[in-house]
């Protein structure tokens, strides 16, 4: 193996810079599996033999530790300060809080854990690689994750509230000079204040193309200035200082995701394969190539408008062909609604012209020593947190130049969300709920015609776990650890591939 081949698979980390050094390429683990635990559904000797286990991905990979956002942080600890520092006091004066906290997860060890076992990867003549695990070779003449890579950008999803604050200062600023263009006595001027926030909800949900994020987005900047309202002499300031750092840091807190280094991960296709890594009925059987390179996002909020007390985790993956005539290709994006897992074709969100010009730019870079990057732009409401793909791209070197970042946001923009109609599905759906099917049992019931309109309307192809992965445990859904020895229901199964039968 080349010297210091781990080094330079070592991805960049989030824009902050915090990189983590441990982020593959290892054998490919179920998400869902991990995170949860389901046993059932993968192939545990694969990963034994690897040395992994569920419980790595889970804790080191997949969700690790993540404290408070920094920003948020620094703002709410500058307002409470002394408070902040009574209360340590009194604390370590009565033994409550020790003087030092060990972190919970040590780094170096989380790093000699997993660098021990990641594969090997073998640059060969003409471009391509060898993959190896613990000396036995995987696969053989893949393209190569150190001359191509994925990427996402978070800008709709970091800066929803900052466009939305943006656009509420823009229309109240025009309301004086357009009271003065028409007079202070036309009919029309006492309303251009009562209609401020229709108005402006009506921009963004054009420029977002999202009902609930356009309806939450302008709110923080609105309770910001009712606040600055109460400012009148050295008390009303302090107050009003204190509840405007207490928004902010709420602002970050509920809506600004915080991003962690993507995982690499090889996918071998091959059932017959002992590095096969699902039980059969449980692998995503649309798969056609036989081996995938699979950059898995991860991003958290550290709370949920509707869930405060819990963290929101969001996973987004992209599948990069690693054989055969069309490597290099992106063909499918995974993300997850409501413990749903979604598959979208690649050609779901590029356009033909689009298409050939990746295909392009790949038939000639992958040859050379250049690097490519593919680059998803992805998007999330401020409610709920779902990714939602706003286009792909793809770039030479290590992303869009800054010309082209600012076209792909305005396209965004301009460009409508793709989607399925539901009318075309949803009685594909009534069908298996009238069968006995169940499969959106375990949304709420108030919520269940919103949140079915929704998920028919995604464009996604496939899905796993139609019955949600969180029911897991239960044995009529998958038959874990209780359920006395009954077969589990297959993740992937046909029956209820509303969108493609068969």
């Amino acid at each position: 193996m080349r010297p210091g081949i781990k080094e330079e698979l070592s991805f960049a980390g989030p824009p902050d810079g915090e990189g983590r050094e441990f982020d593959g390429p290892f054998l490919f683990c179920d998400y869902w599996a991990s995170v949860l635990e389901l046993n059932d559904i993968v192939n545990l000797k694969t990963l034994s033999q690897a040395g992994l286990s569920l419980e790595i991905f889970r804790k080191i990979l997949n969700r690790p530790t993540a404290g408070l956002p920094r920003l948020g942080y620094y703002m709410l600890a500058a307002v409470l300060k002394p408070v902040v520092v009574v209360v340590r006091g009194i604390l370590r004066l009565v033994g409550r809080m020790s003087r030092a906290r060990p972190p919970l997860y040590d780094q170096s060890a989380m790093r000699s854990v997993l660098l021990e076992r990641a594969l090997d990867v073998r640059p060969q003549a003409g471009g391509g690689v060898d993959v190896y695990s613990k000396g036995e070779r995987i696969a053989a003449d893949l393209v190569s994750p150190l001359r191509l890579r994925a990427s996402t950008s978070m800008f709709f999803a970091r800066y929803k509230v900052f466009l939305g604050a943006g656009v509420a200062l823009g229309y109240g600023a025009l309301i004086g000079p357009i009271a003065s263009l028409f007079g202070h006595e036309n009919v029309l001027v006492p309303y251009l204040g009562v209609l401020f926030y229709p108005v402006v909800l009506l921009i963004l949900w054009i420029m977002f193309d999202d009902l609930l994020t356009a309806t939450v987005a302008p709110l923080p900047l609105i309770a910001i200035s009712y606040t600055a309202r109460i400012g009148h002499g050295f008390k009303g300031f302090v107050v009003a200082v204190v509840l405007i750092g207490l928004i902010l840091y709420l602002v970050e807190w509920f809506f600004i995701p915080r991003s962690l280094p993507p995982a690499l991960y090889l996918y071998d296709n091959d059932p017959k394969s002992r590095f096969f890594p699902y039980r059969p009925g449980h692998e995503p059987y649309w798969l056609e190539g036989k081996f995938y390179w699979v950059w898995r996002f991860v991003t958290l909020a550290p709370a949920e408008l509707i869930k405060f007390w819990e963290k929101d985790w969001e996973r987004l993956e992209v599948w990069v062909r690693a054989d055969g005539e069309k490597r290099g290709r992106i063909e499918w994006i995974v993300s997850d609604w409501h413990y749903r897992e979604l598959w979208f074709e690649y050609e779901k969100f590029t356009r033909s012209g689009a298409r050939q010009i990746h295909d392009r730019i790949l038939e000639t870079d992958l040859e050379s020593d250049r690097l490519v990057t593919w680059v998803v732009e992805l998007d999330m409401d401020l409610v709920f947190h779902s990714p939602v793909v706003r286009g792909i791209y793809i770039a030479r070197g290590k992303g869009l130049s800054f010309g082209r970042r600012v076209v792909s946001i305005f396209s965004a923009i301009i460009r409508k969300r793709a989607k399925d109609s539901p009318e075309k599905y949803a009685r594909n759906l009534d069908m298996f709920e009238i069968q006995g099917g169940r499969l959106l049992h375990d949304m709420p019931e108030h919520f269940r015609m919103i949140g079915v309109r929704r998920l028919l309307s995604l464009p996604w192809t496939y899905w796993r776990f139609p019955h949600g992965a969180n029911t897991s445990r239960k044995a009529f859904v998958y038959g874990g650890s209780g359920s006395g020895g009954s077969e589990p229901q297959p993740a992937s199964d046909r029956t209820f591939q509303i969108k493609r039968p068969g």
